[in-house]
């Protein structure tokens, strides 16, 4: 009877113990593409003063419209970092609890690139409402040549759960340069949702336009193709950037990168300077083509 008691007192306090876990450590679920999609906002800052990378990378692309727009892979050579970008909250639009696990962990070290105008025409609405409300739902735009390439860090080796980094080191976006028409104008409020971050203060930015400066859209790197559960989600993971004048942040960070086709190059961990803010990418949908409510199945990545 006593080794019942204590058997039965064993699984009660590792019952205990696993109901305690974060959700993430336990396996959380992935959001459906357009709840991830529409809380997948941006600050970036400057960091200046770095080599050029020098590795040759093949893209595809992955989001439905720019596959049946025909738009071609592309060869790129990284050039210097010049940007990370980090997860916020904009004014009181609070990323719910089955986004924010995910959601504060995309940073993004964006390389220079660059390559040939594609001159693509697309009609962007924008995800999120706060961008909507200040700017109206929507902005049509000529796309032109490719400027950068963000991929997946962590921050000072603040690793995120296994769950959420299944999903975050897959998330690679090309930008492009656009020409816009929508006007920007105007403050907002800002927060931080990265871990490493969270003791910092809400702050007020500017946007100083005049209006959209980059369109950012998923790619593959050397034909590595996201895993199909999260694939879903990054196809529609597109964001549009506007010029911002805010705080700098001037911390030294180390970065590390998260991506399977960068880690088996090797590249080591970088020491940056991440100085002063330089725009805010908000999320959009391309020409109609809106992220769905459930994971489904893929769009086909097959070659256009």
């Amino acid at each position: 009877m006593v080794k019942r008691v204590r058997k039965a007192s064993l699984w009660s306090l590792l019952f205990g113990v696993l109901l305690s876990l974060p959700a993430a450590v336990m396996g959380q679920a992935l959001p459906a593409p357009n709840r991830f999609v529409s809380f997948l906002d941006v600050r970036c800052y400057q960091i200046p003063n770095q080599p050029p990378l020098g590795v040759p990378l093949h893209l595809d692309h992955l989001n439905p419209v720019f596959r049946q727009q025909g738009v071609p892979p592309e060869d790129v050579v990284l050039g210097p970092p010049q940007d990370l970008c980090v997860p916020v909250q904009k004014n009181a639009n609070v990323a719910p609890p089955d986004v924010l696990p995910f959601i504060q962990f995309v940073d993004w070290k964006c390389y220079g690139i660059s390559g040939p105008s594609i001159d693509l025409p697309l009609h962007l609405d924008h995800l999120n409402p706060v961008i909507s409300g200040m700017f109206g739902p929507y902005d049509d735009v000529i796309v032109r040549e490719p400027q950068q390439l963000c991929v997946p860090v962590v921050k000072n080796g603040n690793f995120p759960p296994d769950a959420v980094r299944h999903l975050v080191e897959s998330l690679d976006v090309k930008c492009y340069r656009v020409d816009a028409r929508q006007q920007v104008f105007g403050d907002i409020t800002l927060k931080h949702l990265n871990p490493l971050f969270a003791t910092l203060p809400s702050e007020t930015a500017t946007f100083i336009g005049p209006t959209a400066s980059q369109l950012c859209v998923p790619v593959a790197k050397n034909g590595r193709i996201p895993p199909p559960d999260v694939l879903p989600i990054i196809q529609y993971s597109d964001v549009l950037c506007y010029q911002m004048k805010g705080l700098p942040l001037n911390w030294q960070l180390r970065l590390t990168h998260l991506n399977p086709v960068l880690i088996a190059m090797g590249l080591p961990d970088e020491n940056v300077d991440v100085t002063e803010t330089d725009k805010l990418c908000v999320p959009v949908a391309k020409n109609g083509n809106f992220p769905p409510a459930t994971t489904g199945t893929p769009v086909s990545t097959a070659t256009p």
